[in-house]
């Protein structure tokens, strides 16, 4: 399927299905689903969202600036009530699959340090993993036909209900903080573990995720304008009074 068909059937699912909850698949290896995780220091409120999008097909894209995908998370009220009140500069967010069976995981944050200290494998697809099942208590009834969000606070239930502060092992106490503030698009790194050999390899996803405004994107950054060296000015500059030279002269004639 082609991405911009991806792009929205992720929307409209979302959409169409409002604010109902739903599980984030989490124990099938390559078909692990990715999930945002948004937090509000100020009101204690964390905001959750399965995406759908697998691990699969996150790597199968790691190099494609093509591969976009866009969830408006305007119609859901767990969202609603998540940034209703939030203080937006105080937001931080993750987006993070693991993989156990293949001894990998994506997540966001700055580009991955690469020594043969770097274990990027099972302990932190481990630890995405059993945080995805924490949101899951949240929900109840486990329901894997449908992904979409929670919404929980500070004080309920403890790391059961899959708040952002309870997954430390993950979000800043492994070799990289993944935490990216609301509005600031951030790179996704991926990391495997050559399950023969024990060595690591990381990579930079050519795309970068943002979450800003009602919305969550992954897409490659934008093409900074590269601006003209001032030699080129000046030439056009010339050739311009050159011109305007040529036609009085014309014109005397």
């Amino acid at each position: 399927m082609k991405t911009f068909n991806k792009t929205l059937i992720a929307a409209a699912l979302m959409i169409g299905a409002g604010s109902a909850n739903a599980s984030i698949a989490n124990h099938n290896g390559g078909l692990n689903e990715a999930y945002l995780s948004a937090y509000d220091i100020t009101t204690g409120k964390t905001f959750t969202l399965d995406t759908g999008v697998t691990y699969n097909q996150l790597v199968a894209n790691v190099n494609n600036a093509a591969y976009s995908l866009n969830f408006d998370l305007s119609a859901l009220s767990n969202w609603t009530s998540f940034i209703t009140g939030a203080t937006t500069s105080a937001i931080k967010y993750v987006v993070a699959v693991g993989n156990t069976i293949d001894f990998g995981a994506a997540i966001t944050g700055a580009p991955l340090a690469t020594s043969p200290a770097l274990l990027f494998g099972y302990d932190t697809a481990s630890a995405i993993e059993i945080h995805a099942n924490d949101i899951n208590t949240k929900i109840g009834v486990i329901n894997n036909a449908a992904n979409l969000s929670t919404m929980v606070l500070d004080g309920e239930a403890g790391d059961a209900v899959g708040q952002h502060g309870f997954a430390s092992s993950v979000w800043g106490g492994w070799i990289q903080d993944p935490q990216a503030d609301y509005g600031q698009s951030i790179g996704f790194q991926l990391g495997q573990m050559d399950q023969l050999t024990g060595d690591n390899i990381a990579t930079t996803f050519a795309g970068k995720w943002l979450l800003a405004g009602n919305s969550l994107t992954f897409s490659a950054p934008a093409v900074a304008a590269v601006p003209l060296p001032a030699a080129v000015w000046m030439f056009g500059a010339g050739l311009m009074g050159v011109l305007r030279l040529n036609r009085r002269k014309s014109m005397a004639v």
